[in-house]
């Protein structure tokens, strides 16, 4: 795509702002309204028709909502062989990206962006869509803080007949975040979003996902299996209310967990007061946890085909996070655990690009050493190429963050 181009005769394509799986991102001036959008086209290495349904959807999903908390899309054609999605353009830069400059949130500030997130994902709930890629890069704060959610790329409408699954048999979505019955491979449903959404808020306050590992199969085995360290052991207040809170929308049964509605209205969310990280002592893995824990890691593997992480380029904040406890609470798997020990959370290690899991992988044998702290962690680190497309690749926001990668 050059500098100039007029798309559909009448969008005027400016700077790039980003590349993803699915697409490019560019900042356009609409020459009909005189106003600047952001313009996303199908990449043409991209135009299967898989890609292309895909890109669709997100244009219908995206259509059918209006919400002051959901990336507004304004028009959607056909160009040069592939198609294009016209959004808003959007000020500002993502949750991911203020968690590597600024570090761990405070729970006031975490709240916030929680319920709006909520608010925005409560509209799609209502019109039986479902997000399934609630992650803090698909998260936009506007400098006035307003948030907004963006990326539907993968989205689904529920009443949809389709599969929830690539004609190669993979799950979409990204493993930090993915919920315990998307893990076994069932359909996603609006609780899967909640999920999510307190993976994110967990994200916020402590610095790193609740669950971790060296392979999405290992992050998967625990969301089905383990349950999260409280926050409170990492900061002592942040228990009550708001651990309540958060461990609800964690839960692993999908009824258990609160809706996006009821998130958003806040009623019963009590703000705490800021305080420091505190780290807990860990244990090391015994031959029995390791045996019960590939064990337990089968039963994931056996019930999904795989997993495509949509999450290309992503990394984990490197600012001052800690590592959780390495004897994490477990929910039984069988056979019980008076019979199969409690498997330990495998060591935290940033995911690598486009990763796939099949059936066919095997699990690590060994577990990794924990990682030991270098002479800059616990410092804000400056962020390589973000992740969402909206900002450039120097780290540094030009001020205008469209909707995340594609």
């Amino acid at each position: 795509m050059r500098r100039d181009e007029l798309v559909a005769g009448r969008y005027r394509v400016g700077d790039p702002l980003g590349r993803g799986g699915m697409g490019e991102v560019f900042q356009a001036t609409d020459e009909l309204l005189g106003r600047q959008v952001a313009l996303k086209l199908l990449l043409p290495t991209r135009r299967d028709p898989e890609m292309a349904a895909r890109f669709h959807r997100e244009a219908r999903a995206a259509a059918a909502l209006s919400d002051p908390h959901v990336v507004a899309a304004y028009d959607f054609g056909s160009y040069d062989g592939g198609f294009f999605l016209v959004m808003e353009l959007v000020a500002g830069r993502t949750v991911a990206e203020e968690l590597r400059l600024c570090g761990p949130f405070d729970a006031g500030r975490a709240l916030s962006v929680i319920k709006q997130s909520a608010a925005g994902l409560a509209a799609a709930h209502v019109r039986d869509i479902v997000h399934r890629d609630v992650k803090p890069q698909n998260l936009l704060i506007t400098p006035d803080g307003t948030v907004k959610v963006t990326d539907f790329g993968i989205a689904r409408f529920l009443t949809d007949t389709t599969t929830t699954v690539t004609a190669n048999g993979q799950i979409l979505g990204t493993s930090y975040f993915l919920a315990p019955e998307r893990a076994r491979g069932e359909p996603a449903g609006k609780a899967s979003d909640v999920y999510a959404l307190g993976c994110v808020l967990y994200q916020l306050v402590t610095g790193h996902p609740p669950f971790q590992g060296d392979q999405p199969a290992g992050v998967m085995y625990q969301h089905v299996t383990t349950e999260p360290t409280p926050p409170s052991d990492l900061r002592p207040e942040l228990g009550g209310e708001f651990e309540r809170l958060l461990m609800s929308m964690l839960a692993k049964n999908p009824a258990d967990r609160p809706t996006a509605a009821q998130i958003a209205s806040g009623t019963t969310i009590q703000p705490v007061v800021t305080g420091e990280l505190v780290v807990p002592s860990s244990r090391g893995w015994s031959r029995r946890r390791l045996v019960g824990a590939v064990a337990a890691l089968g039963i994931v593997a056996a019930t999904s085909a795989g997993v495509v992480l949509s999450n290309r380029d992503e990394r984990l904040p490197e600012t001052n996070y800690l590592t959780p406890p390495t004897t994490p609470r477990t929910t039984p798997v069988t056979p019980p655990p008076s019979s199969i020990p409690t498997p330990t959370r495998p060591p935290s290690t940033p995911p690598t690009d486009d990763r796939r899991v099949s059936t066919t992988s095997k699990p690590v044998a060994e577990p990794s050493k924990p990682p030991t702290k270098t002479a800059g962690e616990g410092k804000s680190v400056k962020p390589g190429r973000p992740d969402n497309p909206g900002v450039p690749g120097n780290g540094k926001s030009k001020g205008k963050s469209p909707n995340k990668k594609p």
